[in-house]
């Protein structure tokens, strides 16, 4: 019989030991080659759950690092189908669900996940995939304001709250249906459902809990049926694509089976080449949001593929993570840059045992390669942290893979490495959309399984997103050297990464110039350094004032304006860079905004500064 994990590689895959030899085709692929071969209508619970295999030996999946509370894979896989059992829109159905569309071409139900990391999410996600209802997940960090343009982006009918959040559920309801010209509120609040953090509880506040709907489940029989997948909408995410307020990005099963599927090839394929075991036991710190795409990957697309033992953290807690990694003995650390540089910085790391630790891996924003450095002195391989590069539009492209793999040289600190497995890419000139020399920066575009379906009912958005059919357009500025290897270099998009999340600068400026006073004419936001050299940004405002933000004066504008951006957005666009009066905004002839100029300007400004500061 084949080992479990043969089936991550492809039977024509390359030769681990052999040399992989790059190209000058426009075209460039990964040196791990294609995917392996999937069902065409394959269902994401039946890739990580296949009906024809048992369940292996049980043991702890989930565990809450502040309770202990755990869940076994047994234990998950039974209340998966449980919950699936009722939220059948073909079954007892007690709910009153209706069946989920195809696309965006049709109407029915999607159920939101609002929620902050929590040891039952992952189930949520598999009993719908299980239950064919399509769901979209909804950052817990949202405002009322947010959450209310979310519900309607995503066409939300129905919602699963965890308890905490509530508040916040009904100050977006009560902002009404929404503009007759835009997509309206379809929630139908009969249809919430609680997340409560105490199992025994049937009801919060009037609303059914999860748990009761799960030991409900357990008592209707189990129907033998096919799961359908394949192309068919399987969730959507938040995504600001290139501008304005949160996008519905479209994820099919196919999408979400090949980006769980990717992580597993590239691993199985390293561990032939180091000459181990592939796909063992990990134990892994839990605290990458799962209603983001990299959360998503590691807490629910790979579940039953490699065994894992993972440490959920509600939230950020240096000393919580600290004292887990030591007491749990966690194996692999997911990170974002902020974390990777408080670990390195922090000197509570030298109160706890971290000889447990064999990996960690930076993803979600760039990383700077003195902190790759930094954290990994602390860590007992001493191996710089590597930093893999995908976006919530395709969740994983390229990462730095193992040196002599293939024959490929070292990916250092600074570049992203190669092409992961099943991914074509190109480097395109962003004005000319013509493909450049190697050594040329350009525009990344990538194709591959993993790319999503496009912006769920914004075709315009979608067609900015796919200059060509199949061609995802990144919005990175890279470099493509002559091994192919990937070096970035920055952002074409107007997206600021703060701690790894994105902000649209034209949300932002649209707040700005929506102030109920009116009190500036013109904005422009964009990300300036953070000055504390983990590689994230702070979004910087430069206003021109109208008459009314004159007479009230620059100190009273700035903190009314400061006021206005924290009520109706989260923390991480707030304006943390600071606010600028000027008295205009610079922009090319035809209109368009120049952000990098002013961000440039203000950096200048500040390296001249200090330059004095030190005469």
């Amino acid at each position: 019989m084949l080992p479990r994990w043969a089936r991550f590689i492809h039977p024509d895959a390359p030769d681990v030991h052999s040399k992989y030899v790059p190209t000058n085709d426009k075209i460039f692929k990964s040196p791990f080659g294609p995917f392996p071969p999937t069902a065409p209508n394959l269902n994401v619970h039946e890739f990580c759950f296949p009906p024809d295999q048992p369940l292996p030996p049980d043991y702890d999946l989930f565990i809450n690092a502040v309770t202990e509370e755990r869940v076994t894979l047994h234990q998950f896989y039974n209340r998966v189908c449980s919950l699936a059992r009722v939220l059948r829109y073909d079954g007892p159905n007690p709910l009153g669900l209706s069946r989920s569309p195809k696309d965006d071409t049709e109407n029915g139900e999607i159920l939101g996940l609002f929620s902050r990391n929590h040891i039952h999410y992952p189930m949520l996600a598999h009993a719908c995939f299980r239950a064919e209802l399509a769901f979209g997940g909804i950052s817990p960090g949202s405002t009322p304001f947010e959450l209310w343009h979310v519900l309607r982006k995503m066409q939300i009918t129905s919602l699963v709250c965890h308890e905490a959040l509530l508040p916040v559920v009904r100050e977006a309801i009560k902002l009404g249906k929404g503009p007759a010209d835009q997509l309206q509120l379809v929630l139908d609040t009969n249809k919430i459902i609680v997340l409560s953090d105490d199992a025994s509880l049937e009801k919060v506040q009037g609303y059914q809990t999860v748990e009761a709907l799960v030991r409900q489940g357990a008592k209707f029989p189990e129907p033998r049926r096919k799961l359908v997948g394949g192309d068919k909408l399987c969730y959507l995410f938040q995504s600001s694509g290139t501008s304005g307020l949160p996008k519905a990005m479209m994820i099919s099963h196919k999408n979400a089976i090949h980006s769980g599927l990717q992580g597993m090839t590239a691993a199985a394929m390293t561990a032939k080449f180091a000459g181990v075991e592939p796909l063992t036991h990990q134990t892994v710190l839990g605290i990458v949001p799962a209603y983001h795409s990299y959360g998503m990957i590691l807490w629910i697309l790979r579940v039953n593929l490699q065994p894992a033992t993972n440490i959920m953290m509600p939230k950020w807690d240096i000393e919580l993570a600290l004292k887990s990694i030591q007491k749990h003995k966690i194996t692999l650390l997911p990170l974002v840059p902020p974390l990777v540089r408080q670990l390195a910085l922090s000197p509570l790391t030298e109160k706890y045992d971290l000889s447990s630790v064999v990996s960690c891996a930076s993803g979600a924003a760039y990383l700077p390669p003195d902190v790759a450095y930094q954290l990994a002195e602390k860590l007992p391989n001493k191996t710089p942290i590597p930093s893999g590069y995908g976006l919530s539009e395709a969740a994983s492209i390229a990462s730095p893979p193992m040196a002599g793999i293939f024959g490929l040289n070292p990916s250092e600190p600074g570049t992203i490495g190669f092409l992961l497995p099943g991914m074509e890419g190109r480097v395109v000139d962003p004005d000319t959309l013509e493909d450049v020399p190697k050594g040329t920066k350009g525009e990344l575009w990538a194709r591959g399984n993993v790319v999503c379906m496009g912006y769920f009912r914004d075709q315009k958005a979608t067609a900015e997103l796919f200059a060509e059919p199949g061609w995802l357009r990144t919005g990175d500025l890279v470099m493509r050297d002559a091994e192919d290897r990937i070096h970035y270099l920055d952002r074409l998009k107007e997206m600021i990464k703060v701690k790894g999340l994105q902000v649209a600068a034209t949300e932002v400026e649209d707040t700005l110039l929506d102030h109920p006073e009116r009190l500036v004419v013109d904005a422009c936001v964009a990300g300036v350094d953070n000055g504390r050299g983990d590689g994230s940004l702070f979004p910087r405002a430069w206003v021109v004032l109208s008459p009314e933000g004159k007479k009230q004066g620059e100190a009273t504008v700035a903190r009314k304006l400061n006021e206005y951006v924290a009520q109706r957005l989260s923390k991480h666009k707030h304006l943390a860079g600071g606010i600028e009066l000027v008295d205009s905004i610079p922009r090319t002839p035809s209109g368009k905004m120049l952000r990098r100029e002013m961000r440039d300007m203000y950096h200048q400004r500040i390296k001249a500064s200090k330059s004095q500061s030190k005469l």
